[in-house]
């Protein structure tokens, strides 16, 4: 869901979708739904997750990845332990994380991620569990440059 602009100017953030556990349950494992849309030319920036509920039920590996790539769409946030959460996570997609080093650290994370498509591209999440998920809450939020906005200058 798009920030209106007083929310995205005080945020930072210009996209924010909630995860629930009854949204997680519902999808099922593995399956993905559409959080936002990656405009043709756009830059995703940031990417996070925020734990608003903590998670509750059986399940004590529940992972999440948000991308574009509809296989695998880990490119923001990649294979984030949401039932192991303490504090928010930033960045930990591929996309972002440098291999320079040989490992991912805060010292080679790259300055966005580019759509260099002629079209908008759906971005994913996707949730694996095994078990149950009975209680939680997750915002996801993104940081989204989108060029045609320069269209009206």
């Amino acid at each position: 869901m798009k920030l209106p602009l007083q929310s995205a100017a005080q945020l930072g953030f210009t996209d924010a979708y909630v995860l629930t556990a009854e949204a997680i349950t519902a999808l099922g494992t593995g399956n993905q739904v559409t959080v936002g849309s990656h405009p043709a030319g756009g830059i995703v920036t940031r990417a996070a997750v925020f734990e608003i509920t903590t998670s509750a039920g059986t399940s004590t590996d529940l992972v999440l990845d948000v991308g574009t790539t509809g296989a695998d769409p880990d490119e923001f946030i990649n294979a984030l332990d949401l039932d192991g959460l303490t504090k928010a996570a930033f960045c930990t997609g591929d996309a972002f994380v440098g291999t320079d080093s040989g490992a991912a650290t805060t010292s080679n994370v790259i300055n966005g991620v580019v759509n260099n498509t002629a079209s908008a591209l759906p971005i994913y999440a996707e949730v694996n569990f095994t078990g149950t998920v009975t209680a939680g809450k997750w915002l996801i939020c993104l940081e989204i440059l989108d060029p045609s906005a320069l269209t009206n200058i």
